[in-house]
């Protein structure tokens, strides 16, 4: 099978939504497309580089719509089943549960707890009301749900696919939609607003295919305090590091490269080693955080943080 080099220009993997959505698009299309795919970035562009059969963006941006098409009406992941995550209307989330009813949760979801439950919520961790922790790819905000994280982003490609095309090629901001908190730039203030509204405009396409990374991006603690795959403590808060890399790597080594010590930081500035980078394939580590929102409760936006190298 012959394999492309595609370089998409939308997914700049010095921004975090866009290196989520390139790891989504790679999980897509090697785990539910199941075609020999790898990632790599251009390390003149920083953007991601799809190694596929797929020759062209278009060509890409097809396989993705066979994806969501493929998507029972009452699913709202690929490979999840059809009732997980769970509804719950206005109610809680079924997902916050306690430890004790950790395991009655696995029960009730089988093909989750094997694709994408390891990578949303963990009993070896417990949030401050002492239920079990979830993701911090996730910011619930008012009656947002785990469910309703999956679900806003499949229901706007569902009725636009050609927002998947721009996912790849060119972002157009849709107002109202909140891109999940994945991307700092939804917030959109008066003065970015012709009429001087203050608005939330976010990417939809690429936002999908972020949400399709978190099943490579596991969860676990150590009884207590949450580790997840991507994060790190830095004194009082937690920051969010990952790599870009020159050679193209399918999905496994993608998935042991992520878990990689020397992506952690050695001090709160953060710093990092580059020191194992060149065996690595690295050419260099960006950083994000939760950005709080003036007036709002949540956990606030994905926000880029500087990172220093050593």
């Amino acid at each position: 099978m012959t394999t492309f080099g595609t370089e998409l220009p939308a997914l700049d993997g010095r921004d975090p939504l866009g290196f989520l959505a390139a790891l989504g698009l790679l999980r897509v299309c090697a785990d539910i497309r199941r075609v020999p795919t790898a990632l790599s970035f251009s390390d003149t562009t920083a953007c991601a580089i799809l190694h596929s059969p797929y020759e062209t963006a278009e060509e890409i941006a097809d396989a993705l719509r066979d994806v969501v098409e493929s998507i029972p009406d009452s699913a709202v992941l690929p490979d999840g089943g059809a009732g997980f995550p769970p509804p719950s209307g206005s109610g809680k989330d079924p997902l916050r549960r306690s430890r004790d009813d950790f395991h009655q949760l696995m029960a009730s979801h089988p093909e989750a707890a094997e694709t994408w439950l390891p990578s949303l919520v963990t009993d070896l961790a417990l949030d401050k009301q002492g239920r079990c922790a979830i993701t911090p790819f996730t910011a619930p905000s008012g009656q947002q749900k785990l469910r309703t994280f999956f679900e806003k982003p499949l229901e706007a490609v569902r009725n636009e696919p050609q927002r998947l095309l721009e996912a790849l090629v060119g972002w157009r901001r849709v107002e109202g939609f909140t891109g999940e908190y994945l991307d700092h730039r939804v917030l959109r203030s008066s003065s970015d607003d012709t009429e001087g509204r203050s608005r939330e405009s976010g990417v939809p396409g690429a936002t999908w295919l972020a949400t399709m990374a978190l099943s490579l991006l596991r969860i676990t603690g150590d009884g207590h305090r949450l580790r997840a795959t991507l994060w790190h403590r830095t004194g009082s808060t937690s920051v969010m590091l990952w790599p870009l890399w020159r050679p193209a790597l399918d999905l496994p080594s993608v998935r042991s490269l992520l878990d990689h010590p020397t992506l952690a930081p050695r001090d709160r500035t953060p710093t990092v080693d580059s020191t194992l980078w060149p065996a690595l394939g690295v050419f260099n580590v960006y950083g994000a955080e939760r950005q709080r929102i003036p007036g709002r409760t949540f956990d606030g936006v994905l926000a880029p943080l500087s990172v220093t190298v050593t």
